[in-house]
């Protein structure tokens, strides 16, 4: 599964790109960076794409390896 994140200052393109696909996200935000945070689960080309087109925002994805919990097995 890939995992794109999404950072800028404003968060309304966050939502924007978000809600044109259907793929869980998140929206998290620092108010110490003054940054907002877009994470989006199982997205494709298209959405990578738009998300790197997006201005004023930076863009990565990631191959998902491996999710957890630490002691959750107790």
């Amino acid at each position: 599964m890939r995992v794109l994140f999404v950072e800028g200052k404003n968060a309304e393109p966050l939502r924007a790109l978000a809600s044109k696909f259907r793929h869980p996200y998140r929206v998290l935000f620092s108010k110490e960076q003054d940054l907002y945070l877009l994470e989006m689960w199982g997205v494709g080309e298209q959405a990578i794409g738009e998300a790197e087109n997006l201005e004023g925002v930076r863009a990565w994805s990631f191959v998902l390896l491996e999710e957890g919990m630490p002691g959750a097995e107790q």
